[in-house]
């Protein structure tokens, strides 16, 4: 007697067995392939099969275990001293790129000075970012830093990491002597077109703009404190896809400029990046109260927070230790 036939034509129970482990066999497989997508970045100049391969100094530019909080992002190059991190910033992750090395945390291409640094940096860490990145050049002193010794580790301490969360992007300078509160004219170079030589930077900037927000439109007015130093939190740097970073990346890599001009149209463009107006010259006093705690500052207090000395401070500043 022939057994019935099961009701709809279901497969036997051996059959579902089979199908259930083929089932699971594929969503391993897919999970799997998601967590790839996910974790690794692919560029030009680096792939999985290169991060397999790093040795551990450049594995750690990938995937930091765990991740901090907060980490440093640095500007340097291999002559650069950069002991003063370690001995007075311990509790941080520094991330200290040299632009003209070949092997260690390095760019693919040494071009467009500070801009290439942090653009790497962005794309190596998308997936594994901290809550809050600080970008910086290299120096511990320097000409532009906001505080009376001009000294990067106050600045750091300093810094106002809720504030950071609230504004996404925050420069670390509040001064309004350089940039502020114009520094560019955009819309009229490129209405008037004038022979400017001793400013390329007004002079190629209309352009460039058009080149790195193609869907804006070119600004009256670019206003921003100098000089490329700021902190970003994660929530802000994850507003844009990864592939835009790429891309400005790559701008940056095959523009026609030399590096100086190609920094300082970033220089005046990272706020506007990181979704800010293109005129973004916060009132001295707030900043300074909300991006480092020194509320209630005499107007002399603020003037005398950060004076001009030239573009290269005086030989052996400090003249005592900090």
């Amino acid at each position: 007697m022939n057994r019935p036939r099961s009701l709809g034509g279901c497969p036997s129970p051996r059959s579902r067995v089979f199908l259930y482990l083929c089932l699971a066999a594929g969503l391993l497989l897919l999970s799997y392939q998601l967590i790839l997508d996910h974790e690794v970045i692919k560029l030009d100049s680096w792939s999985f099969s290169d991060i397999l391969l790093a040795d551990d100094n450049d594995r750690d530019r990938f995937i930091p275990d765990p991740i901090p909080e907060k980490e440093l992002v640095f500007a340097a190059m291999q002559a650069s001293n950069m002991s003063w991190v370690e001995e007075h910033l311990p509790d941080w992750r520094a991330n200290i790129y040299r632009a003209d090395a070949k092997h260690g945390l390095t760019v693919p291409m040494n071009k467009g000075n500070e801009a290439m640094v942090y653009l790497t940096y962005i794309i190596d860490r998308y997936w594994t970012l901290p809550q809050v990145s600080v970008f910086l050049h290299g120096g511990r002193y320097q000409w532009h830093v906001d505080n009376p010794l001009y000294d990067s580790v106050i600045s750091i301490q300093h810094l106002n990491h809720a504030f950071v969360q609230e504004a996404g992007y925050v420069n670390l300078r509040c001064t309004w002597m350089v940039g502020c509160p114009s520094e560019l004219e955009p819309a009229r170079y490129l209405r008037e077109r004038p022979d400017d030589r001793e400013h390329p930077t007004a002079v190629q900037y209309p352009d460039r703009f058009m080149e790195l927000f193609p869907r804006a439109e070119v600004p009256e007015v670019v206003g921003t404190p100098c000089c490329s130093q700021f902190a970003l939190s994660k929530a802000k740097i994850h507003e844009r896809s990864l592939e835009d970073y790429i891309r400005l990346q790559r701008w940056v890599m095959e523009t026609d400029l030399d590096s100086g001009t190609s920094g300082r149209i970033l220089e005046y463009s990272w706020h506007m990046i990181f979704g800010k107006p293109a005129q973004y010259c916060l009132d001295q006093k707030e900043c300074y109260c909300r991006t480092y705690g020194y509320c209630n500052m005499t107007d002399t207090e603020m003037q005398n927070q950060w004076v001009w000395r030239g573009l290269v401070l005086p030989q052996g500043w400090p003249e005592t230790d900090v």
